[in-house]
């Protein structure tokens, strides 16, 4: 191979690790921000795929020169990214769960304000949540773990050779039903508080007829729900903690099966 050639076959390399933090940037959480310019992500992109490139081989038998094989490739690459950013974010969209099964709960189910990160609207408990989740996701430097794992994910996906396997399938069903459990983990202590504060207000209701629960129970419901809510804070912080340190785990067990 000439040299030509062989700085082409680096430039293909390069545009290939290139598609898959680009996709990682698009999914996952901080780095998939709205509030980041599209110019920044794309310069972090560019400096990244730099420092990464060097440390990934090629295709054994090179790419392919076909463009519609070649495009194949780079959709390839960015499905890879697209699962190690979406692994993240499952987390993100827990707490967003959590935080809309308390507010319906709670009585702020109608209160829906847009959300600057996501572009979604999202509850008030939801969003305070998830402010929460993102604070403790760069305070456990789960970003770096992120850049790691794009960098770690070439001894488990080589370039070109990213396939939706049954064990890969398998590992984004678990991904999902933990991404619910977790979600009904953190919302059921507030949610508990609530069914009892509803007996308590049935009861009322028989034992005081005259009493209008509607008027009596909305603002007890919203003040023994966020009470509940401000005293399970370090458990809710626990459990995310626990989620962001296993995020390597997670992303591994998807990527092993993705070959």
């Amino acid at each position: 191979m000439g040299i030509t050639g062989q700085a082409l076959m680096e430039v293909q390399t390069y545009l290939m690790v290139l598609a898959r933090i680009g996709g990682m940037f698009g999914f996952a959480p901080v780095f998939g921000s709205h509030n980041i310019p599209r110019q920044a992500k794309a310069a972090l992109s560019l400096v990244l795929a730099l420092v990464i490139f060097p440390g990934v081989s090629a295709p054994p038998g090179g790419y392919p020169e076909n463009l519609i094989s070649y495009a194949l490739c780079i959709g390839k690459e960015i499905g890879v990214g697209i699962v190690i950013g979406y692994v993240a974010a499952l987390i993100t969209v827990s707490v967003q769960l959590a935080g809309h099964l308390i507010d319906m709960q709670i009585g702020f189910g109608l209160v829906n304000i847009v959300d600057p990160i996501s572009g979604r609207q999202i509850t008030v408990i939801g969003q305070f949540q998830y402010i929460i989740a993102i604070l403790l996701f760069l305070g456990t430097n789960s970003h770096h773990v992120l850049l790691t794992a794009v960098r770690e994910s070439y001894h488990l996906v080589p370039i070109a050779e990213f396939t939706l396997s049954k064990a890969c399938q398998t590992g984004i069903i678990a991904l999902f039903r933990n991404m619910f459990s977790l979600a009904f983990r953190i919302a059921a202590p507030v949610t508990c508080a609530l069914l009892l504060t509803d007996v308590v207000m049935a009861v009322l209701a028989r034992a005081v007829p005259q009493m209008n629960v509607f008027i009596v129970g909305f603002p007890l419901k919203i003040a023994s729900g966020l009470l509940v809510l401000a005293i399970t804070i370090p458990v809710f912080a626990g459990l995310l903690r626990g989620s962001f340190h296993e995020l390597e785990q997670s992303i591994a067990l998807v990527l092993r099966g993705a070959r």
